[in-house]
């Protein structure tokens, strides 16, 4: 009797464990947060629910690698539609970009392998690739440079003074000067720096300008920082 009573008792906290555990993983079927909806666990989930997807992605690792770019931000990150839910826009947290335009990120990846990681350190993706509707949804500029796969919106998660990173970044164009076309969304407004607590911005190859929040060069945290530095 008692070994069968041990046994019984082992069963039973064996099926708790296994409950425990069932918990904490991530389910296809339940609501996700805003945060674990674009999380690692939620995107091995969205590349299982198709059989071709982990082949097209295995092949986009491999294009990244090739031109030596992988690695430079976590690479399922490129497949991040836009980690913001506040905006109210359907569309799935994933979406693989239309192969011929996978050429069109390597530029913006050299930019920040080559100078803004070394000065603000590591990056993540928030933003990539858009679909035309949901750009529209967001209020995104009609010509987009997320709708040709040519932009990340990115945040520097080390960085925890946003005045100082987006400074740096600033400085960072200044230097690099026009001929590197480098497109800088500065969406921080010095007088209101609540107003971007994760401290977003936009990163292109696209021309050598500057906006913020209006999408115009007038609105750019950029005007008034180098402004400030110069005095």
């Amino acid at each position: 009797m008692k070994r069968v009573a041990l046994v019984l008792l082992l069963l039973l906290i064996a099926g708790a464990a296994v409950a425990l555990f069932a918990d904490r993983l991530p389910s296809r079927n339940a609501p996700l947060s805003a945060a674990s909806r674009y999380s690692r666990s939620s995107f091995e989930i969205w590349l299982a629910e198709d059989s071709q997807r982990p082949r097209e992605y295995a092949e986009f690792e491999r294009f990244l690698a090739r031109h030596g770019v992988a690695g430079v931000v976590p690479n399922w990150q490129l497949l991040r539609t836009d980690v913001n839910d506040r905006s109210g826009c359907p569309r799935p947290a994933f979406f693989m970009p239309p192969r011929d335009q996978w050429q069109h990120i390597v530029p913006s990846l050299r930019l920040l392998r080559d100078h803004l990681i070394p000065r603000i350190g590591s990056l993540e993706v928030v933003s990539a690739y858009r679909t035309e509707a949901f750009n529209e949804c967001v209020g995104g500029a009609s010509r987009s440079k997320h709708l040709g796969f040519r932009a990340l919106d990115l945040v520097a998660p080390g960085s925890a003074d946003k005045r100082q990173m987006f400074a740096t970044l600033c400085r960072l164009q200044a230097e690099l000067g026009p001929g590197s076309k480098f497109g800088l969304g500065a969406y921080f407004d010095p007088a209101s720096p609540s107003r971007n607590s994760t401290g977003r911005f936009h990163v292109d190859v696209e021309g050598y300008r500057s906006w913020g929040s209006s999408q115009h060069a007038d609105s750019s945290g950029c005007r008034t920082l180098l402004r400030a530095e110069a005095h």
